[in-house]
């Protein structure tokens, strides 16, 4: 009787386990069904993440090119007259220039010469060369008939020894050979031994150099606007000093050169030697040029 008790305490311990595990499988199946199913979007979304502000990247700039000068293909001195002014930024110079001339003959602190003797003479006691005496005469007298009558020229053609024992050797014996050379020219290196020049004066009856200065005059701007059609030029042009070497002991000191050179000389403001050396290299010493 025992034995029947214990089979039937079993069998209800077997249907109250199947009851539980039927109800558990009711449960899940139900909590499936009001679940939804996920979208495939949903399935493989990427997880969302901040993202990164741009990251800006300097751009390379390239480095300005280097200026550099060109070199010359020509020296100086293997130029042609068209090359040399364009190199000193003046304009073509005339054609036909011929520096065998006696109006071409040249005498400064850095190139000395022998006297050329004049043929002619202008004035009282003026001596100049033929090719420039009527170029002085119409030059001067046309200034006294603009008005200015006290214009006169004073001093013309001196001689070596004229040169040497009345302007150097006195202020070398006063004041001793450097001075003498800041001052006045060597023989040989006079402008006067030429005969290609004038001093001009305004008025005054001083001893060769004294009150002959005039420059700022009315008279002196009409020299210098009119010398060039007389084929003139002012022979020193202040600040050029290192063209022709020793200052002008005389700033009213004019030269003849031609009309064709004298033009070309006073429009661009530059020195004989200067004009000279366009066409010819080695027709005159300059220091530290050539």
């Amino acid at each position: 009787m025992k034995r029947v008790f214990q089979l039937i305490f079993a069998f209800l311990l077997l249907l109250g386990a199947v009851a539980m595990a039927l109800d558990s499988c009711t449960s899940q199946s139900a909590l499936r069904k009001e679940a939804p199913a996920p979208t495939p979007a949903e399935t493989f979304a990427p997880i969302p993440s901040e993202t990164p502000a741009p990251v800006e990247v300097p751009q390379e700039t390239e480095a300005p090119l280097e200026t550099v000068a060109p070199t010359p293909t020509k020296s100086m001195a293997e130029m042609t007259p068209s090359e040399r002014a364009a190199a000193w930024g003046l304009p073509e110079p005339p054609a036909d220039i011929d520096l065998s001339g006696r109006e071409f003959k040249l005498a400064n602190s850095y190139n000395s010469i022998t006297d050329q003797r004049p043929n002619h003479s202008y004035g009282a006691g003026v001596i100049v060369d033929e090719v420039a005496d009527t170029a002085f005469d119409r030059f001067v007298s046309d200034c006294i008939a603009a008005g200015y009558a006290s214009v006169h020229a004073f001093r013309g053609y001196l001689d070596y020894w004229t040169v040497l024992e009345n302007y150097y050797e006195p202020e070398v014996f006063s004041h001793g050979a450097e001075y003498a050379a800041k001052v006045t020219y060597a023989p040989g290196c006079n402008d006067h031994q030429t005969a290609l020049c004038v001093d001009l004066r305004l008025g005054g009856t001083g001893y060769l150099g004294e009150g002959v200065d005039f420059r700022g005059t009315e008279a002196w701007d009409w020299l210098i606007a009119h010398c060039a059609e007389y084929g003139i030029i002012l022979r020193y042009p202040e600040g050029q000093e290192s063209w022709y070497g020793t200052a002008c002991m005389n700033p009213g000191h004019f030269r003849y050169v031609g009309t064709e050179a004298a033009k070309y000389i006073m429009e661009n403001n530059i020195t004989l030697e200067q004009f000279m050396l366009l066409y010819d290299w080695e027709a005159v010493y300059v220091p530290g040029l050539n």
